[in-house]
């Protein structure tokens, strides 16, 4: 790594109060989840002539675990046994040890992806056999769920206390629902309007628009629509276009100025089962997995940038840091013409 890139890391994450956890195998630990600040994700799917597809963005605000360190970005393996399905989730370590999942895939094509809301305090449910926070309610989807119906059915056996995100399921069969906090307290179920071939979560709760995170909430939302709309409609569909509608949503902004940065950005193939993860907006050098393949080697975690090249690295690195360090600077020359223009003023008042 070079000096350049150490400096504006240590930097950062000073500025952060973010500690950088070792890479570790899966722990034997209850699944964590909580909300983070300044986060603008962006999860949308779409079918067409047999293929379906599953877009999720993961962005990152001033917050979040990844912010000091873009490469403890995770993939975790877990292979089928005789009472789960084969899956992967790609997240990271919170506090070195607990598992954060925010996306993932099983062996037959069930996909989902989380989008950040407001928190709406939930009407609890004591009689359901799950609790959220608990009962890993993420993993408990892929690994006892075959599809959308399926997951939606696993979903309503949770105790909810809280809920901040929204989730996106998508399925091989081109079938797919968002499952979001209503205003009353219940969960509500979002499907493909009709005739349509896609779906969209932003961070603007689709069942009640009005409650939303980020500014560009709506912007991100109708521009992943309108892609996804033509080129379904132009019988376009395939990986590499859908990785446009990836990018056309991505954020390379600093968050000291309250921006976000896009992670990782992932094309899930529920068909043929494979993932295409682009590391830091680099949508010229995707990661592929393929999962079956994964699978068969067992129980195992991959981090993220193991996985590209290292010319990418760099560059990807490079680009992250510049546009954080870009950002600081001009933070801080505003607060210094801010300081030059008060004392201006003060000295002007006490002639």
């Amino acid at each position: 790594m070079r000096t350049l890139d150490m400096c504006a890391m240590a930097l950062l994450a000073a500025l952060l109060s973010v500690a950088a956890p070792a890479h570790a195998a899966w722990p034997q630990t209850a699944e964590y989840t909580v909300p983070w600040t300044g986060v603008y994700c962006t999860s949308f799917m779409a079918s067409s002539k047999g293929l379906s597809l599953l877009g999720d963005s993961e962005d990152a605000g001033m917050d979040h675990p990844l912010a000091g360190d873009p490469c403890r970005s995770l993939v975790f393996f877990r292979p089928a046994s005789s009472e789960e399905y084969g899956r992967m989730h790609l997240g990271w370590l919170w506090q070195g040890k607990y598992r954060s999942f925010q996306a993932g895939m099983n062996e037959h094509g069930l996909a989902y992806s989380l989008t950040a809301v407001p928190e709406v305090q939930m009407k609890r449910h004591p009689e359901r056999p799950f609790l959220h926070g608990r009962d890993s309610f993420y993993d408990r989807i892929l690994r006892q769920a075959a599809n959308v119906e399926e997951a939606i059915k696993v979903t309503l056996q949770f105790d909810f206390p809280s809920v901040w995100f929204q989730i996106l399921f998508a399925d091989a069969s081109g079938n797919a629902a968002v499952i979001s906090p209503s205003a009353d307290g219940e969960l509500s179920i979002t499907r493909k309007d009709e005739g349509s071939h896609v779906l969209v979560a932003s961070t603007f709760n689709v069942a009640d628009p009005d409650q939303f995170v980020g500014h560009d909430s709506f912007v991100r939302y109708d521009a992943a629509r309108e892609k996804l709309e033509q080129l379904t409609l132009q019988e376009n569909l395939d990986v590499k276009p859908f990785a446009s509608v990836l990018q056309a949503v991505s954020r390379q902004h600093p968050y000291v100025l309250d921006g976000s940065y896009t992670m990782y950005s992932t094309t899930y193939d529920l068909t043929h089962r494979q993932a295409f993860i682009y590391f830091l907006s680099g949508f010229k050098d995707p990661v592929v997995i393929d999962l079956p393949s994964e699978l068969f080697m067992g129980e195992h975690t991959l981090a993220v940038c193991d996985l590209v090249s290292g010319q990418s690295i760099e560059n990807a690195r490079a680009r992250y840091w510049s546009v954080q360090g870009g950002g600081l600077l001009g933070l801080l020359v505003a607060v210094g013409l801010i300081a030059s223009a008060t004392i201006a003023v003060i000295l002007v008042l006490l002639r």
